[in-house]
């Protein structure tokens, strides 16, 4: 059985003021091109299907072009299972799953029926069959969330939240593999949209907030998985360097921290006994994005279009390191913008630089007032007192954890 781990396709993500619907429709149509070419029959993504702030019309319509880009998928009994991720808002999914008749829920341990979408989002687990009559068996583990998880435990803290989700993800998939209609000797494969603990994070966070992620150890994938195909973090990466257990990476290369990351997907072939060979990587031609630093605007703006040939597709960054000379700002901008279409940001570098110095210089002088602000009215206060020395030694303590607070 032929299978193709993805995850994170973010269809309908923004950059800045930049829509990027485009790009990744280009390398969903890549994907579809790829399960005919290898004779896939069963695409798996793995979290965060959607960007958070698309509309229901733009989600419509990326499902719309799933619809039409895998119809002859479908049609061979070619089938896309999905989980939800961190980005994915639950409302919206419940409401596009009723809507659009992507999936209802089915009870675990069912077998999926062929040639359809399934978006799911909670816990569970079922068999899948190819036309061919091989079989597997999924767990699918969405990104923790209490509603998704079921968890109904009251709780005070964000950290107290995350410790009660790692407790509920940790006792279900103990109890999973004991769950009825479980088959223990198919080939099972996991795929979930979770932090794994010693991930590759690479430049890019992409939206993940080291204060609210939920971090999983990963002792949590040893448990004899056929193959573990995971979702969340950017950086395609075999964890702890096992090939079996892989991060496969967005479609497209989504922020400036990601600009010399290589996309794909991850293609597998599962037998009755497991594993076939090794995964393999496809890739997929990524967006260009480039940081282009100008320290002479008047001579370097008439050679971009040279130092730059893929200047229609580029997404740009431009930082502007000259204050002086023929052209002004407003001339720089118009030029830049004739050049790049698809410009996403100019920094001028020297105005940013001197805010920065100036921030840095304003917080210097406001811990150093502040110090010596206490420490002078300690003198007054304690002039005669024999305790003075120890007094002011106690609060150059207390001063000193202050700033390394701040």
């Amino acid at each position: 059985m032929k299978i193709i781990h993805t995850a994170d396709w973010h269809l309908c993500d923004q950059l800045g003021r930049l829509n990027r619907s485009d790009d990744l429709k280009q390398r969903v149509e890549r994907v579809a091109a790829y399960c005919h070419e290898h004779a896939v029959d069963l695409l798996l993504i793995a979290g965060d299907l959607f960007y958070e702030r698309a509309g229901l019309d733009q989600l419509s319509d990326a499902l719309g072009h799933i619809r039409r880009t895998f119809r002859d998928f479908f049609q061979r009994g070619g089938t896309i299972v999905a989980i939800t991720g961190n980005h994915d808002e639950d409302a919206k999914i419940d409401l596009i799953r009723s809507g659009l008749f992507l999936a209802a829920p089915f009870p675990s341990g069912e077998t999926l029926a062929r040639g359809r979408m399934y978006l799911q989002n909670g816990l569970s687990y079922a068999r899948f069959e190819s036309t061919s009559g091989e079989r597997i068996q999924l767990v699918m583990v969405p990104y923790p969330r209490a509603a998704r998880f079921g968890l109904d435990e009251a709780y005070r803290t964000r950290e107290e939240e995350h410790r009660l989700l790692q407790e509920q993800l940790t006792r279900w998939m103990a109890d999973v593999f004991h769950r009825p209609n479980f088959n223990s000797h198919l080939p099972t494969i996991l795929m979930a949209h979770l932090h794994i603990r010693g991930a590759n994070l690479g430049q890019s966070l992409f939206r993940i907030s080291d204060a609210d992620d939920i971090l999983i150890d990963p002792g949590f994938l040893k448990s004899g998985w056929t193959y573990v195909a995971l979702g969340h973090i950017h950086l395609p990466q075999a964890v702890g360097g096992v090939p079996t257990i892989r991060y496969s990476g967005p479609l497209d290369r989504l922020d400036f921290g990601e600009r010399n990351d290589e996309r794909g997907v991850i293609l597998i072939d599962v037998g009755s006994s497991g594993l076939k060979g090794e995964p393999m990587w496809l890739p997929l031609p990524p967006t260009p994005m480039h940081d282009i630093t100008l320290n002479d605007p008047d001579r370097e703006l008439g050679t971009l279009n040279q130092r730059y040939p893929d200047y229609n597709q580029a997404i740009v960054r431009v930082s502007v390191h000259a204050d002086s000379g023929k052209l002004s700002r407003d001339q720089i901008v118009q030029q830049l913008k004739r050049t790049f279409p698809r410009l996403h940001q100019i920094i001028w570098a020297a105005e940013s630089e001197r805010a920065a110095s100036n921030q840095i210089a304003a917080a210097t002088i406001a811990r150093v007032s502040f110090k010596e602000t206490v420490r002078d009215y300690l003198r007054k206060q304690f002039a005669n007192d024999p305790d003075q020395t120890a007094i002011l030694d106690l609060a150059d303590c207390y001063l000193a954890k202050l700033e390394s607070h701040q």
